[in-house]
């Protein structure tokens, strides 16, 4: 299946494409939007229409992939056993014009070309316990929320479902937002207070093994000591406009030069916006 890929289309097809994603995913939410368990618990075959459990009632798997995807296998035809409604074959259909390309039409990001395993545009502490894709998410994510909070006067930025505050934290502590983080399950919320532990603590040994980066920073940010935190903000570590907050900035011999053609670099942003190059 070819899919559709967002390079190379204008800013009114992107924006045209993302309409029409909206709409699909508004309309067929209850499905699209599930997990296999909910098949089971919330009854999903039986919010289908029942002309669509007519027509797939009785198929197996391999039947279901063929018939939906049009993936036949070799020397397979695609055989439809009765006549399918047209809302199925509608969505069938808006689902092959509208699904993205699965195939390696790009070229690899300058930041993972010195180590296809670690950002050279994020330093050590946000890349810790992160896989490259999810990386160059937060990277990306990250510097645009920065960019819309610097263009809007935005002052607080909300994570909702934040999950282990991969995102939050970079925000934060490596972009300068006063960010709020919402996660409903209590075992990643336990997983980002232990992340949030040893970014202290890696912190506090930089800042022992290089209190001369510490001054110098101090001294270029014009900050002679950390500022004070909120009435009920919680202690945390310094954020880049702080003493020692720029052991969270990668430094100009971090990585190439060189930066994604599509990226939100320093270059594009108004002046003051602090985004790690």
């Amino acid at each position: 299946m070819p899919g559709v890929s967002a390079r190379g289309l204008s800013p009114e097809e992107r924006r045209q494409l993302a309409v029409n994603l909206t709409r699909v995913l508004a309309l067929y939410r209850s499905i699209l939007d599930a997990y296999i368990i909910e098949f089971f618990t919330d009854n999903l075959w039986g919010t289908l229409p029942c002309s669509w459990q007519e027509a797939l009632d009785g198929l197996n798997p391999p039947q279901l992939a063929t018939l939906l995807l049009g993936m036949p296998g070799e020397g397979e035809v695609v055989r439809y056993r009765s006549v399918w409604p047209l809302t199925l074959l509608a969505l069938k259909s808006t689902a092959y014009a509208l699904a993205f390309t699965r195939m390696p039409g790009f070229q690899t990001p300058s930041e993972f070309l010195e180590n296809p395993s670690q950002s050279s545009r994020l330093t050590a502490p946000f890349r810790k316990h992160v896989r490259p894709k999810k990386q160059h998410e937060i990277r990306r994510l990250g510097e645009l929320v920065k960019k819309l909070s610097d263009l809007t006067g935005c002052t607080q930025v909300v994570d909702v479902g934040s999950g282990q505050g991969h995102l939050s934290r970079f925000m934060s502590l490596g972009l300068g937002l006063k960010v709020k983080s919402i996660e409903g399950n209590p075992r990643l919320v336990e997983r980002a207070q232990r992340l949030d532990q040893e970014l202290l603590q890696a912190l506090e040994k930089e800042e022992k093994k290089n209190p001369q980066i510490c001054a110098a920073w101090a001294t270029a940010s014009g900050t002679g000591s950390p500022s004070a935190a909120e009435p009920g903000d919680p202690p945390g570590p310094p954020g880049p406009g702080e003493p020692c907050g720029g052991l969270l900035q990668p430094g100009t011999s971090s990585g190439p030069a060189g930066r994604d053609a599509d990226s939100a670099g320093p270059a594009a942003l108004p002046s003051g916006a602090g985004i790690p190059c």
